[in-house]
C-alpha cells in the first residue's frame, strides 16, 4: 500500500469516530427533548440535533472516503489519472 492508501485509511478511522461522536450528540437531543437529561439549566435540544447532524454528515462524508481531502493531500497527475483509468 501506498502512503496515499494509508491516507484514505486513516480518514475513514477519523470518519468513524467523528461520526459516532455524532451519534451521541444526537442521542443527548433526544433524552434532553424527553426530559430524561439536563446537562445545564439552559441547554435546549436545538443545540445538540444541530452539531449532532452536522458531525453525523461529516462522519459519513469521511467514511465514503473523502475524496477531495485525499486529492487535496495527494494530487494526482495527468499520467497517475490515466493509469486508474486503464488499471
Amino acid at each position: 500500500m501506498k502512503a496515499e492508501d494509508w491516507f484514505a485509511v486513516a480518514v475513514r478511522v477519523v470518519g468513524i469516530i467523528v461520526l459516532l461522536l455524532g451519534l451521541g450528540l444526537l442521542l443527548d437531543a433526544f433524552l434532553l427533548r424527553l426530559g430524561y437529561w439536563f446537562p445545564t439549566p439552559d441547554s435546549t435540544p436545538g443545540y445538540y440535533w444541530i452539531y449532532g447532524g452536522a458531525e453525523v454528515a461529516v462522519g459519513l462524508y469521511l467514511i465514503r472516503g473523502a475524496r477531495f481531502v485525499i486529492r487535496f493531500a495527494y494530487p494526482t497527475t495527468d499520467k497517475e489519472e490515466t493509469d486508474r483509468e486503464d488499471g
